[in-house]
């Protein structure tokens, strides 16, 4: 089933309005040099819409790379912190003055009582 023509309703469209997308014929529909639009309005609206973007382009993807370093360096300081949080760095001054960690037989007990 084709698409008939908004404007008249008896011819088939042969094009979409660019602006509001509805099916227009070719006697009926409004031509200029951005396109076929059903009605004048319509073509008023696009041309508008094309000045507003040309004055105010979009940022482009590449701007915001900031916040991808600062998210990196956040991720690995995170990273750092839970390996020295899990012993697995050995950062200066977390070891004792030998630089070797006492085995486990050559740490004191604690005392039968639970913790303090």
């Amino acid at each position: 089933m084709e698409a008939k023509c908004v404007v008249c309703h008896t011819r088939p469209a042969a094009f979409r309005c660019i602006q509001c997308h509805k099916p227009v014929c070719d006697e009926c529909a409004f031509k200029d040099d951005n396109g076929a639009f059903c009605c004048r309005e319509c073509a008023a609206s696009y041309r508008a819409f094309k000045q507003a973007q040309v004055r105010s382009p979009v940022e482009p993807e590449t701007k915001r790379g900031g916040r991808g370093i600062f998210i990196l360096v956040l991720i690995l300081a995170l990273a750092a912190f839970a390996a020295w949080r899990l012993r697995l760095l050995r950062l200066p001054g977390g070891a004792p003055p030998g630089g070797e960690r006492p085995a486990l037989e050559e740490l004191p007990r604690r005392p039968a009582g639970g913790r303090r």
